[in-house]
């Protein structure tokens, strides 16, 4: 397994990938040339030994985050591992990569965040040394 940053050739891969962790509505394609093209924006992918792409962390550069105390932050927008490759450090080491572009960058904090209910990745935060800051409930009204 390899973790390397993403590729123009990657742009598709990357969107069946995120359609996974975001099936509901699911993101459109576009987005991911707009995102590639965001110099604020970073991409890693894990690949694994027959070259399938099974797993990413998308970050974005940002200056305010929930918990934050600095305006030098590397915010975590996605990070998605394949099920069955999941449990295999994969995970890990995208988190280590963009923790290592972080500081390369000047940049103090990361910032991330998930849904209530998804227990999963909150081990995940917690193991790799995150503290969670906050709870949030969000709430519509249809006019």
């Amino acid at each position: 397994m390899i973790i390397r940053p993403l590729t123009k050739h990657d742009l598709f891969s990357w969107h069946e990938l995120r359609v996974k962790l975001w099936p509901d509505p699911p993101p459109e394609r576009e987005e991911v040339g707009t995102l590639w093209l965001n110099p604020r924006y970073v991409v890693w992918l894990a690949e694994d030994n027959a070259s399938r792409i099974i797993g990413f962390l998308e970050a974005q550069v940002c200056n305010r985050a929930d918990g934050c105390d600095s305006d030098r932050i590397l915010y975590i927008e996605g990070w998605y591992v394949e099920p069955e490759c999941q449990r295999q450090g994969i995970g890990s080491a995208l988190m280590r990569t963009a923790e290592l572009w972080a500081r390369e960058q000047g940049l103090l904090e990361l910032g991330s965040d998930a849904l209530l209910d998804n227990e999963i990745s909150h081990r995940a935060h917690a193991k790799l040394g995150f503290q969670e800051v906050d709870r949030q409930i969000s709430y519509a009204k249809k006019l």
